[in-house]
């Protein structure tokens, strides 16, 4: 990936055996089938700290949040998001409405930290 490209897709919560919790995650729409129903690991991208994150609301496509990812870390099974385990939660934010980006797909736009 070149510095600074501009990648364009949804929010989600990753989990999979062996990650024992979530990690909030950003799907690349280049990875994504046109029927939505499925996705590579090429395109997943684990959000890290000084990514830079645009998230837009469902409705009317206006930017709801923008900003650098700035996580406070967790040890595996003591935090939950819904009723899911998470390795993280961004600074600044109630917990609740950063998850509900995620846990409802919301379309976003990221700069990876290179």
């Amino acid at each position: 990936m070149t510095n600074n490209q501009t990648l364009e897709g949804i929010l989600h919560l990753f989990s999979e055996t062996g990650t024992e919790g979530g990690f909030w995650a950003f799907q690349d729409s280049n990875y994504i089938s046109q029927d939505n129903k499925s996705w590579s690991y090429d395109g997943l991208h684990i959000l890290k700290d000084g990514d830079q994150l645009t998230i837009y609301n469902p409705q009317n496509n206006q930017e709801i949040w923008s900003g650098n990812i700035d996580l406070i870390p967790y040890k595996p099974f003591k935090e939950t998001a819904g009723q899911f385990w998470i390795h993280a939660d961004q600074k600044n934010i109630e917990r609740e409405t950063w998850a509900e980006y995620f846990f409802k797909e919301y379309k976003a736009k990221l700069i990876k930290k290179n």
